[in-house]
């Protein structure tokens, strides 16, 4: 689940009218006149809204194949974490720079081309005969995700007004929901009838129908005044490659020798390029955002509260996944038909997040949502017959998908209209990027756990640890995020400047 559901991660002008569209769309009668879309529109929608969903399908839908791909490439499943990581890495990396992007270059075209090359790098991972194309395939797959679900988001944003957008919203937002909870299903059933390349393969005929109905339908569209500024390029490097340094760190640690001279070279690399994006951040006339949100509490709050639940899913879905196949011996199909259990109630939630009450009861739902997560999670360790790791995927679907979800809405509204887009495609990158680094540490220690090799992904207990500590991480920062929600229930939320100088 690419947490952005409920989020604006699109431009920073349209920012307003995407802030809680689902919900107001679904709240407002259809029968309007002036809210009927046309046939042209409704193609129009149909592009944007199939744009989405091939990246939300693909993220899912790999972790269900990934024994299958580990025989076939002659790998451990742990070793193809980094399928997953890579996804994540190349996803959140380009976000920061994604709603430049699609101001200077316009909606419509910055859509084509990502799905264009989202196209090409899912035949580079459908060809790939060893790991190393493999995860080059998932890093550009996830690199022009991160910028074709923004462009989707603010084509839609900017081609309707009124209530015509927040239907469309509503729309795009529904069909990547739809396309998060039917992932698994869909990846099991392809793997089983057709083999693991097929979940690549397929995303080709459904990336020419999005780039034939957004070419034929909707308008051409850019932003001179954007494309005026300078990009954020070299911020977005630093956080990027930074990340990267931390997680080939978090892999590569155990085997080197966490003292050798390649583990400290590279976490000072890691360490460095993120001090070196606090600099650059300092600078006002090169910072993608002001000082009042980066020093602004609950904006910190919100965004590791999100970091948290998308750590949890991430883990959660790689490694219980693998558990269903490597020890309860499921094949494919029948695991995704169990971790529906989970994707479903996950996607439901995140949706219904976006009819957010006011603030103050919002924030403690965020803490309730990932307590609820934690103890879904933790509900995966004491059993293993199947029903009831189902009604633990639910409670954790409902805990995840409802935490990540209203922290999205939050930050949004939390921020100026005109910052709300910018902000929260860098509180999603922030996310993305730590639960890659976190998705990396625990397959090393689930390596170093269950001796290594293909026993490790067999061995019940280091899995069951693994997922201890993913619930327990939820729990940490639920209690954590208390201590902000308790003052904003009973006070409100201060405002952002006062904020800053608490």
């Amino acid at each position: 689940m690419l947490d952005w559901r409920g989020s604006v991660v699109g431009t920073a002008a349209d920012a307003q009218g995407v802030r809680n569209a689902a919900g107001r769309a679904g709240a407002r009668v259809a029968g309007d006149g002036d809210s009927e879309f046309t046939a042209r529109e409704r193609l129009a929608l149909g592009g944007a809204a199939l744009s989405a969903l091939i990246v939300e399908l693909d993220w899912l839908a790999v972790s269900v194949a990934l024994p299958q791909i580990a025989d076939d490439l002659r790998r451990t499943p742990t070793d193809l974490q980094w399928v997953i990581t890579a996804f994540m890495l190349g996803f959140g990396g380009l976000l920061p720079v994604a709603g430049w992007v699609t101001d200077a270059f316009g909606r419509r075209r910055t859509t084509i081309y990502a799905i264009e090359l989202f196209m090409v790098s899912s035949l580079v991972c459908a060809m790939a005969e060893d790991l190393v194309w493999l995860t080059v395939g998932r890093a550009l797959q996830g690199a022009a995700g991160g910028f074709a679900v923004p462009g989707a988001v603010a084509m839609t944003a900017g081609a309707f007004s009124g209530l015509k957008r927040d239907r469309g919203l509503a729309i795009v937002l529904a069909s990547a929901s739809g396309g998060a909870a039917l992932a698994p299903f869909v990846s099991g059933l392809l793997v089983q009838l057709f083999g693991w390349r097929s979940i690549f393969l397929v995303n080709f005929p459904l990336g020419l129908a999005a780039i034939a109905l957004v070419y034929w339908c909707v308008r051409p569209s850019n932003n001179p005044e954007t494309a005026a500024r300078r990009p954020p390029l070299r911020s977005g490097l630093c956080v990027t490659t930074g990340a990267v340094a931390l997680t080939v760190l978090a892999d590569r640690g155990s085997t080197w020798g966490w003292a050798s001279a390649p583990a400290i070279v590279c976490g000072l690399c890691g360490v460095g390029l993120l001090v070196a994006f606090v600099v650059l951040e300092r600078d006002a006339s090169r910072a993608m955002h002001g000082p009042e949100v980066y020093g602004d509490r609950p904006l910190r709050a919100l965004t590791g509260a999100g970091a948290a639940s998308m750590t949890g899913f991430t883990i959660v879905s790689t490694f219980f996944i693998l558990y269903l196949q490597e020890v309860q011996g499921y094949s494919a199909f029948f695991a995704g038909c169990v971790f529906l259990g989970l994707s479903v109630p996950n996607a439901l939630s995140a949706y219904a997040a976006g009819r957010v009450p006011s603030p103050g009861p919002a924030y403690l739902m965020v803490s309730a949502a990932l307590a609820t997560a934690a103890v879904g999670v933790a509900g995966l360790t004491v059993g293993s017959s199947t029903a009831l790791s189902v009604l633990a995927l639910a409670v954790s679907g409902v805990g995840i998908g409802l935490s990540g979800g209203l922290t999205n809405v939050l930050t949004q509204q939390r921020v100026r209209a005109e910052q709300a887009g910018a902000v929260s495609g860098l509180a999603l990158a922030v996310k993305a990027l730590t639960a890659a680094v976190a998705l990396s540490l625990a397959a090393t220690v689930l390596e170093s756990l269950g001796g290594g090799g293909r026993q490790a992904s067999s061995d019940q207990g280091a899995i069951e640890v693994v997922l201890g500590a993913a619930a327990a991480i939820m729990l940490c920062w639920a209690l954590l995020f208390l201590r902000r929600a308790i003052p904003v229930a009973r006070h409100g939320v201060p405002p952002i400047a006062a904020a800053r100088r608490r």
